[in-house]
C-alpha cells in the first residue's frame, strides 16, 4: 500500500527571516509527577565517549553536544562509566595525575570517569510513582547532580534515562545541596572499614 493513499503531505511555508531557537523554560513543582522532567534515553541522544578519549577531547564533545555528562564506553561499545564536566574540571585529575606522577594531559576519561559498578540508580517502576520532591530528595540525600535510571527488560538491565540537579533546580527554583550530614557519616563508615 502506497503512503500517499493512506496519509496528506503537510503544507510547507518559506523562511525570510531566521527563527529564533527556543529557550528551555519548564516550571515544574515538587508535587508533578518525577517523569515530567526524566531525559528519556529512548527518545534523546546518547553522548558517549571512548574511555581511552583525553579529557580536553571530552570536554570539547561536551561542549559541542551541549552536555555536562557523558557516558563511557570500551572498545567493544559496552557502558564502563560516566565522566562529568566538574570531574574533568575539578580536583580529580589533579589528584590522580599527581599520584601516578603524570601530566594532566596524559590522563584519559578512564582515569576520573565513575565506574559503572559505582553507580547509584533508581528503577523505572519507582520513579513511576514518584514526584519531582521524591526524585530531589534522593539526589540531595546521596549528593548526586546526576541520577540514573534503570529499567528491566527480558532479564537485563538497560539504561532507561536521567534526571539532572541542574534541569530541576531551573523548573522548579530551588538548589538541590549535597546533605553533608549523611555524607560524613558515610566517609566516616569507609573510613572505619579500612
Amino acid at each position: 500500500m502506497s503512503l500517499s493513499t493512506r496519509f496528506r503531505a503537510l503544507p510547507l511555508s518559506s523562511m525570510t527571516t531566521a527563527p529564533e531557537l527556543p529557550k528551555w523554560q519548564r516550571l515544574a513543582s515538587p508535587d508533578d509527577p518525577a517523569l515530567g522532567l526524566l531525559t528519556d534515553l529512548q527518545h534523546s541522544p546518547c553522548v558517549v565517549a571512548h574511555q581511552q578519549d583525553g579529557l580536553d577531547q571530552t570536554l570539547h564533545l561536551m561542549m559541542r553536544a551541549g552536555v555536562r555528562m557523558v557516558f563511557v564506553s570500551d572498545a567493544d561499545g559496552t557502558l564502563v562509566g560516566v565522566v562529568t564536566a566538574d570531574d574533568i574540571q575539578g580536583e580529580r585529575p589533579v589528584v590522580h595525575a599527581s599520584a601516578r606522577q603524570m601530566s594532566r594531559h596524559e590522563l584519559t576519561v578512564a582515569d576520573v570517569m565513575v565506574p559503572v559498578t559505582q553507580w547509584d540508580t533508581v528503577d523505572l517502576s519507582t520513579v513511576r510513582n514518584a514526584s519531582l520532591g521524591d526524585v530531589a530528595e534522593t539526589m540531595h540525600q546521596h549528593d548526586l547532580r546526576y541520577l540514573l535510571v534503570t529499567q528491566k527488560k527480558g532479564g537485563k538491565t538497560m539504561l532507561r534515562g536521567l534526571f539532572s540537579a541542574t534541569r530541576l533546580e531551573m523548573a522548579m527554583n530551588t538548589t538541590i545541596e549535597p546533605d553533608l550530614h549523611s555524607r560524613s557519616f558515610a566517609e566516616l563508615g569507609q573510613v572505619l572499614s579500612h
